[in-house]
Order: C-alpha cells, then sequence, then structure tokens
C-alpha cells in the first residue's frame, strides 16, 4: 500500500498547495487509489478491476474538503512515485493537457503531496483505508 498526503506547501517548494486540499490523502489499496477528504472520509477511488495507467481522473465528487461549501471536485493524478505524487484539480471540469513552460509545480490549479505521513496523518489515514474496505466505491 502506497499513500500520499497533501501539505500546506509543495514538497521542495516554497509554493502552496491549493488550501481546499491541505491534509487530503491518496492511498493505494490492492487494485484501486482512494481519495481521502482532510476529515479521513473516503470521497472517491478508482473503479478498474487494477491501478489505472497514469495519468487518471478521480470519480467526481461533492464534498467541502476544507472549504465552506459543498463543491464538485474534478481530481487527476499525473505522478505516483515513491516520494512524490502530483496532479491537478479543479472545481468546474477536469484539466485538459498542460500547455505551459513544463514546470507544473508553480501552477495554482496543481497540488504535490509527500509520500508517507506524520504518526497522526498516518493513523488516521490507515483507520480510513480500513473503513474503505466497506465503501461502495
Amino acid at each position: 500500500m502506497s499513500d500520499w498526503i497533501i501539505p500546506t506547501t509543495k514538497p521542495g517548494s516554497d509554493k502552496p498547495n491549493p488550501p481546499a486540499l491541505v491534509d487530503c490523502l491518496i492511498f493505494s489499496i490492492v487494485d484501486k487509489y482512494v481519495f481521502f477528504g482532510p476529515d479521513g472520509e473516503p470521497h472517491a477511488a478508482t473503479r478498474d478491476p487494477k491501478l489505472p495507467e497514469l495519468p487518471f481522473n478521480f470519480p467526481i465528487f461533492l464534498a467541502r474538503l476544507n472549504g465552506p461549501t459543498e463543491e464538485p471536485w474534478y481530481i487527476t493524478v499525473t505522478h505516483a512515485g515513491p516520494e512524490v505524487a502530483k496532479g491537478t484539480w479543479s472545481n468546474q471540469g477536469y484539466k485538459g493537457p498542460r500547455d505551459d513552460d513544463g514546470d507544473e509545480d508553480d501552477d495554482g490549479d496543481t497540488w504535490v503531496a509527500h509520500a508517507g505521513a506524520t504518526f497522526g496523518e498516518k493513523d488516521k489515514g490507515e483507520a480510513a483505508a480500513a473503513s474503505a474496505s466497506s465503501n461502495p466505491y
């Protein structure tokens, strides 16, 4: 099982991650990826019978995450490595192919997560992962 958490600041950078995604977790559980909100609730999971190839989109979901109102979330994972996972996000639709300077970490519509989690984060994520096995995703 691999896991990544989205911290306040993008790993290896002084650029901030989107505040609404801070403390969200992505877990690779057997044959799927699961996206957990900052409260440990699972919000979306891939549905293929095996782990999808990168890049992939999580199914659209409605949630507050760290914001004041419930919104639709379009989360794409473009990289999932041993140290970091990266991707894009939007509340209005999936992002298309990138057409920029190639430094996606500087863009406001991107997120970067670090592998593993601190003790408290790990406990929250593992408890949520255990509950995901009974989740309909």
